[in-house]
Formats: structure tokens, sequence, C-alpha cells
């Protein structure tokens, strides 16, 4: 399964089944963890929807979420780390106008982690790659 919405509207469709095979709540739940791993479903979970279907709600879709919708600029942030790869995740929000956690997600989910106060790539060059190579190779005959 692709994402977390699917696995979770697939597991509903399969709490349908049980509730029209007759099967507990907590029975299902029991199942489909034994199938999808521990914790897959909670059994409370499992009651909830049970209690919907009880109540002739058969929509197994999320219910439309409150608030304001997500939108962040990762141009933007890439080209303030651009003009300065020192900066925090604090002073970096509030040029953003957002949490400094919203900053951190967003750095992760780019690849960058924080080197001696600047961030950087995650991933290696292969230049970065070759100069760990020739370093090694070089203390190897220093030590021998």
């Amino acid at each position: 399964m692709e994402c977390q919405v699917e696995k979770n509207e697939h597991f509903r469709h399969l709490l349908l089944f049980a509730f029209n095979q007759g099967s507990k709540a907590a029975k299902a739940a029991r199942d489909i963890c034994a199938v999808y791993g521990e914790g897959a479903i909670a059994e409370r979970t499992a009651r909830d929807w049970y209690a919907k279907f009880k109540n002739g709600n058969f929509d197994l879709k999320d219910a439309p979420r409150s608030g304001r919708p997500v939108e962040f600029d990762e141009e933007r942030l890439n080209q303030l780390l651009h003009v300065n790869s020192r900066q925090t995740t604090r002073e970096l929000a509030e040029k953003m106008e957002c949490s400094h956690t919203a900053i951190e997600k967003h750095l992760h989910s780019m690849g960058k982690v924080q080197k001696c106060g600047a961030w950087v790539p995650h991933a290696l060059t292969d230049n970065n790659k070759n100069q760990r190579a020739t370093i090694s190779v070089g203390c190897q005959n220093f030590h021998f």
C-alpha cells in the first residue's frame, strides 16, 4: 500500500466486512493485526468504526478536516539557506512566518542536516566520497 490514508481506508473495508459477518470489533482488530502486524489498528479504532456502522454510516473515507491548509514554499527556504546556511531554525521560521518545527520538518524532507552550524545536504556527492577515500588511504599510509 502506498500511503497511510490508503492503508487506513483498506482497514476500514476489512472492518466493514467483519461487521457484516457479525464479528465483534475486538476480534476484527486482532485479526487485522495478525495479518498486518502488531499495532496496525487499535481496538478502540475498530470499536469507533463499528459504532458508525451501527448508526448506518458506511462512509469509509476520512471526514474533511477543518483548519488552514498547509502551504509551504520550500523554494523560498532553499533561497534563504543559499544566502546564509548558518541560520537557526528559529531564525528561518521567523522569516518564513511559521513554526521552527515546520522548518525542521521541511529541512529533513529536503535532505538537509546541520553540520558545524550550517545546513548542508545529507547525501554525499561523488567529490565528497572521493575526498573521504583519499583521506582514508592517506591515514592508513601514515600509520603503517
